[in-house]
């Protein structure tokens, strides 16, 4: 039976007993109290083999999760797992390198020519992931990277869900033969369809919004609407729910992009509303997108 669960303060709670449990979170402030409760961690903090059936079966068809060699995105790893300071101290050395102003230019011309999403993601599939190869990325990757699947309803088409394992497992096999051996894969091949899937859209807000100042864009219109964690301890997170969680089962989805447009945070908008564990990419992307909106502002007033 079906279970729809939302408290006095606010969280919405869906229950299929023996199928699935997920908390719903949109208010700043609840995002921030359950994600620092220390009752909540990533996915990845359990083995997948024991994680809900329904995370299995939807993150296979993402850019977060490779089924076939078990490896999850780096911020899907709890800060406990070994692995995950060196991965992220890697792909911090990898962004330092930073872009160039002829990689400025290059986005902008695009823009002003209004290049279809295809070509504006390819060339900053250039600009953002070409650090990690060190040759240009082939057109038919950033093509195949757009078809993971991003939303929980697209799993259930079953053409969008065999497209995105199909597509998913195709930029995996291109990062494990063109990547040292030393390089997490998933952690490059997601990257490849982030910028796919997200900075076509990004790019134009910034053209269409010179005026006003990034970090206001990019919370209005924030990148990534949600962010999961996974109940690690039984709790109500000091009484917002009605029954506590159930570790290792109850799925919690920040709605991070809900929060980044009510609170003008840009943490929210690269994280869970603080500097802790934001992306590492936050700077980098901040910064490109203000040379950028000066270069469109310049060729705008000649």
């Amino acid at each position: 039976m079906l279970k729809t669960i939302k408290s006095f303060f606010n969280p919405l709670r869906i229950k299929i007993p023996f199928l699935l449990d997920i908390i719903i979170v949109s208010d700043p402030e609840q995002i921030k109290k359950i994600e620092s409760s220390g009752d909540v961690d990533r996915l990845h903090a359990y083995d997948t083999a024991s994680l809900p059936g329904w995370v299995k079966f939807y993150f296979r068809s993402t850019k977060f999760h490779d089924d076939k060699r078990d490896l999850w995105f780096c911020p899907f790893e709890s800060t406990a797992n070994p692995t995950y300071q060196p991965r992220r101290a890697y792909l911090e050395e990898k962004v330092a390198t930073s872009y160039s102003q002829e990689d400025v230019k290059t986005i902008a011309e695009l823009l002003i020519n209004n290049a279809s999403d295809e070509v504006l993601a390819h060339a900053m599939v250039q600009v953002v992931n070409q650090r990690f190869f060190g040759e240009e990325i082939p057109l038919h990757i950033t093509k195949t990277a757009n078809h993971t699947v991003q939303k929980i309803t697209e799993a259930i088409l079953p053409w969008k869900y065999m497209r995105g394992i199909k597509a998913q497992q195709e930029i995996m096999s291109y990062c494990e033969h063109h990547l040292a051996k030393d390089v997490h894969i998933l952690d490059v091949g997601h990257n490849i369809g982030e910028v796919v899937q997200a900075t076509a859209g990004g790019l134009r807000k910034l053209k269409d919004n010179l005026d006003k100042p990034v970090e206001e864009i990019f919370t209005e219109h924030p990148l990534t609407p949600q962010a999961p964690r996974i109940a690690i301890k039984s709790s109500t997170f000091d009484g917002m729910l009605s029954s506590p969680t159930t570790p290792g089962k109850t799925v919690v989805l920040m709605q991070i992009g809900k929060a980044a447009a009510k609170t003008h945070d840009i943490f929210f908008t690269f994280g869970a509303g603080s500097s802790e564990r934001a992306c590492v990419f936050k700077d980098f992307f901040l910064a490109f997108m203000k040379d950028l909106q000066k270069e469109l502002q310049r060729i705008a007033a000649v």
